[in-house]
């Protein structure tokens, strides 16, 4: 058996491994949290194996081309297909969504950003969405500080929102998940789903919005992050030793997101409404976050965009980690996406209707 048919083999199996494993609960199995993280690029080098062995007229094409066979549900809900698509504008009969990870309106060490924080006014300015959600929001009413509850309600024209504010600091110091909507809020709640350091992410927010004479429920939710630091960081591209306690982090962090996850699905599952879910997940389209919550929902993005979609700005070029996601009554008319230079997260927004 030669070296160049198990190198091949090897790599086709990486990609079958990648594909199937985030279908086990990573609070069980935790390798499988990982395993999503790299399909991708176990992808791409498989593609390049078969292109190579073709070339080569070598019988080894088989087994990659047998590993992306086997892969195909994890490539159609990684990589957008739709080139032609629509991008997300007002229609006669429909309304536009978007769920922002806002990174705290641009908030760094407790100071404000003011390019960041006016990049986020100007791209909310253009998109005007009919209903905004954002998490990792902040506002603050004391002096010297930004309210931004109350400036993008006016700037904006909402007239309508709920914020979940699920920790304070300082007494004006706010943070926690906000929805803004021009259609009424007919109801709406927070459900608690966890802990999180910076607010967001210790709850979902629910609510039940009348749309002409519709009524609908949307769930908006920032799911477990890693928390990672720009120590972290560095010690992720390789320049520090902390490689393992990060790797120990994350494995905490699989199973706390795959339990919310769980929530998330059951809550969608019991809706009495047609429903949407949108947010950071914090986890690719291959994981068990999302196999779990996406069952019987459309992807806005895979609906009516194409490549890989990033959603976040660093790290690397594969995450797509913020989503909208409906259930079927719903159609996808556009999407469009917001790649802001600054922005740690970008918006996304979609245009539906019923």
């Amino acid at each position: 058996m030669s070296k160049a048919f198990i190198a091949t083999g090897i790599v086709a199996l990486s990609l079958i491994l990648s594909s199937w494993l985030p279908y086990l609960n990573p609070g069980k199995w935790w390798l499988s949290g990982f395993a999503g993280l790299f399909f991708p690029i176990v992808f791409l080098i498989n593609v390049v194996y078969l292109v190579y062995w073709m070339i080569r007229k070598k019988p080894y094409w088989g087994l990659s081309l047998a590993g992306i066979l086997l892969s195909c549900r994890a490539l159609l809900v990684t990589f957008g297909h739709h080139p032609a698509g629509h991008a997300a504008t007002p229609q006669r009969g429909s309304f536009t969504l978007m769920t922002f990870n806002s990174s705290s309106m641009g908030l760094k060490k407790y100071a404000e950003d003011s390019a960041i924080k006016q990049s986020i006014y100007s791209t909310l300015a253009l998109a005007t969405p009919d209903i905004l959600c954002m998490q990792e929001f902040y506002t603050n009413n004391g002096p010297d500080h930004t309210d931004h509850l109350s400036a993008i309600k006016e700037k904006l024209h909402y007239p309508y929102h709920y914020f979940t504010c699920d920790k304070t600091r300082w007494n004006t110091w706010q943070y926690g998940i906000v929805l803004f909507s021009k259609y009424p809020i007919v109801s709406a709640c927070h459900i608690p789903c966890g802990h999180s350091d910076v607010g967001s992410g210790s709850s979902i927010l629910q609510a039940d919005i009348k749309i002409n004479e519709h009524t609908i429920r949307i769930f908006t939710a920032q799911l477990q992050s890693y928390m990672f630091r720009h120590k972290d960081y560095a010690a992720l591209q390789g320049e520090t030793s902390q490689a393992k306690g990060l790797a120990a982090r994350m494995k905490n962090t699989f199973g706390k997101r795959s339990t919310q996850a769980e929530q998330l699905a059951a809550l969608i599952k019991e809706s009495p409404y047609p429903a949407i879910v949108c947010g950071d997940f914090n986890d690719v389209p291959v994981s068990y976050t999302y196999n779990t919550i996406s069952p019987n929902l459309q992807d806005a993005f895979l609906e009516q965009d194409w490549g890989i979609g990033r959603t976040l700005s660093f790290l690397a070029p594969t995450l797509r980690i913020d989503y909208i996601l409906t259930q079927s009554p719903f159609h996808v008319n556009g999407f469009s996406s917001f790649p802001h230079k600054g922005f740690e997260h970008f918006p996304i927004m979609a245009s539906l209707s019923l």
